[in-house]
């Protein structure tokens, strides 16, 4: 792949995120010119880049779209969902030759096919004259939940009726109900409460169940196909990074540079001075490479960050198809785009939060009829922010819905047997409330397209542990839901307390130790083929990870030393020989012999040249400390 093609390629994916985001703020409010410019310059800046690498195909397709919104800012046309769906449509079709052109390095083959598809719709919809979006202060994105269209279509039925009496009564209730509808969706009743007027003084219905007609039939169009926003993103390759972060590296290695040649000067000075001098020039020398080696790290991690806008952008253009699916107008309001994480992480925490965001409509949000009935705006509010916290990036899922139902969560619990009867009424409703990330529970009555079937909040608890994370969350009643994610700001540095167990030193993520306990032996009881201990009127599984490594159990000593560790919202106990102390580390992926065996997270070198191996609980716990023994964490033989 040539560099104009690879520089094609970075620079048509940040075009298509802005493309989208004016588009999406444009169906929002019509009346922004610096969105439409905005959106326009983009299509044209894609269409003339496809020029440059000879992508005539695309090029033709966003011509068609450039031509639209160009009608649009001379005031030809106007902004209507039609056309935003096209031009989003667009973005999607350009998005995947993108990716195609990725993978093969060459223009696809089909792309001439699709590219006149486009054009075709293009021309159909200047054709087809749409409806203009009305800019309203509570607009919500189209579509009739099913509640509302029974509502509007009985209204039909009631205006239908021959009978004379009653007639005006019938015609004034249909009236009011039908603009109820309207408000409760979020959209702008004038010309249905002026023609119900007019309809009222001239004694004719037929005017109204044609205007009710064209609601349902303008409001309850097919969804368009789920966007290629929805699928996964592929991992980015390349990164544009600030000239000052390069300029800070050259600096480093030029302090470094002086920091060796000391060094090699100390060393010259040892052949004729006392030891207490050398020692005192290298205890001096170590404290500077430290510190020199401590900016190093920061400097490099910083080359890796992103801002999160990378993970958020996609979640305005999916709540937005959401909402529609589901019948529920809502806003995504993000907050904090700008804080950077670690390319990992920004990466990783993209399925967490979509998993938020499904709960969140379909679970917190009630729909338009519910929240007018609780006097709440009719299009809901859903809050995707993200900050720093010291050396954390924390990043919020907040709706205005119903909340969490804690007496619902209880009862789920108790018929699934989650928990015992007893345990639950023990329970505080913080704790009922986490039983949430339980694997498989839902409090869903039925499975819709978003969320019901059980799986969701317990993947965004295991992938932000996996992260090296914590997810709690707070509920209010008639208030929401708040979800917080604290994350570390890079994976690539972690903090572990070493371990010595059957011989050898491994490493535990100090960030699932709860704390470190000592117990009498006795204390640690069979349960079944299992082993548990008692803490605090808690009982908790325990894995000797010795006997873990294939060696028999430790039953040496009187007390057993038992990291108390949190995996996956739940708490267990590892016992282990010995404790050491607690480090730094840059995790490598495990390789070679290493590679592919369960419950290693990773591997890094110790300060005497020994390879420590860190642990990775989840699968430790998982698997209740057994492994295949072809595959054991120890060394083989």
């Amino acid at each position: 792949m040539n560099e104009f093609v690879e520089q094609f390629l970075i620079e048509s994916r940040e075009l298509v995120a802005q493309a989208s985001d004016d588009l999406l703020a444009l169906e929002e409010h019509p009346d922004d010119r610096e969105r439409l410019d905005g959106a326009f310059r983009a299509f044209h800046t894609l269409k003339g880049a496809a020029g440059i690498v000879d992508f005539v195909a695309m090029g033709r397709a966003l011509h068609a779209a450039e031509d639209v919104l160009a009608a649009v800012r001379s005031g030809a046309a106007s902004v209507t969902s039609p056309l935003i769906d096209l031009c989003l449509a667009s973005l999607d079709q350009v998005s995947a030759w993108i990716d195609q052109m990725k993978s093969t390095g060459d223009i696809p083959e089909d792309a001439d096919t699709k590219a006149d598809d486009l054009v075709r719709r293009f021309t159909d919809l200047g054709a087809a004259g749409a409806r203009p979006i009305v800019p309203h202060a509570e607009s919500g994105p189209a579509g009739l939940s099913p509640v509302s269209r029974q509502l509007l279509e009985a209204q039909q039925l009631l205006l239908a009726e021959t009978n004379a009496d009653g007639a005006a009564g019938r015609l004034a209730s249909a009236g009011r109900v039908a603009a109820n509808v309207l408000r409760h969706q979020g959209l702008d009743t004038t010309d249905l409460e002026s023609l119900l007027q007019t309809s009222l003084l001239a004694g004719d219905a037929a005017s109204m169940i044609v205007a009710i007609d064209t609601i349902l039939s303008g409001l309850t169009q097919h969804l368009p196909e789920p966007s290629s926003a929805l699928a996964a993103q592929p991992a980015e390759t390349t990164l544009r990074v600030d000239i000052d972060r390069i300029d800070r590296l050259v600096r480093l290695t030029g302090e470094l540079l002086i920091a060796k040649n000391a060094v090699g000067h100390s060393a010259q000075h040892a052949l004729d001075s006392d030891v207490r001098q050398l020692a005192v020039a290298l205890k001096n020398q170590h404290l500077l490479l430290d510190r020199l080696i401590g900016e190093l790290q920061q400097s490099v991690f910083s080359l890796r960050v992103l801002p999160l806008h990378h993970a958020f952008q996609r979640f305005p253009r999916l709540v937005r198809e959401m909402a529609a699916s589901a019948g529920k107008p809502a806003r995504l309001m993000i907050e904090g785009a700008t804080t950077e994480a670690d390319k990992s992480i920004v990466e990783a925490i993209a399925e967490p939060l979509l998993h938020l965001l499904r709960n969140g409509l379909d679970h917190g949000v009630e729909d338009p009829a519910e929240r007018a009935a609780a006097g709440k705006p009719a299009v809901a509010t859903i809050g995707l922010r993200a900050g720093r916290e010291g050396d954390r990036v924390v990043i919020e899922v907040e709706d205005d819905g119903r909340g969490i139902e804690v007496a619902r969560v209880r009862e789920v619990a108790r018929v699934r047997g989650v928990r015992s009867d007893a345990v639950l009424r023990a329970m505080s409703d913080d704790d009922v409330i986490d039983l949430i990330f339980a694997p498989g529970f839902s409090t869903a009555a039925q499975v819709t397209d978003l969320s019901g079937r059980g799986v969701g909040m317990d993947v965004v608890r295991a992938t932000v542990e996996r992260l090296g994370g914590r997810v709690t969350v707070s509920s209010r009643p008639q208030r929401g839901t708040v979800v917080r994610l604290a994350l570390p700001f890079t994976v690539m540095m972690t903090k572990v307390l070493t371990v010595e167990a059957a011989g050898q030193v491994f490493g535990v993520p100090l960030d699932a130790v709860v704390e470190t306990v000592r117990v009498a032996r006795d204390a640690i009881l069979p349960v079944g083929a299992a082993r548990a201990l008692a803490l605090r009127n808690r009982t908790l599984p325990v894995i000797d990870l010795g006997e873990a490594l294939g060696t028999p159990a430790n039953s040496s000593g009187a007390e057993a030393s038992v990291l108390i560790v949190s995996v996956a919202g739940r708490l267990g106990g590892l016992e282990v020989d010995r404790l050491g102390e607690r480090i730094d580390v840059m995790l490598k992926a495990p390789e070679g012999l290493l590679a592919g065996v369960p419950g290693i997270d990773g591997t890094t070198l110790l300060g005497d040249g020994r390879v420590l191996i860190v642990l990775d609980l989840h699968e430790i716990f998982a698997a209740g400390g057994t492994f295949d023994r072809s595959k054991r964490l120890g060394p083989s033989g």
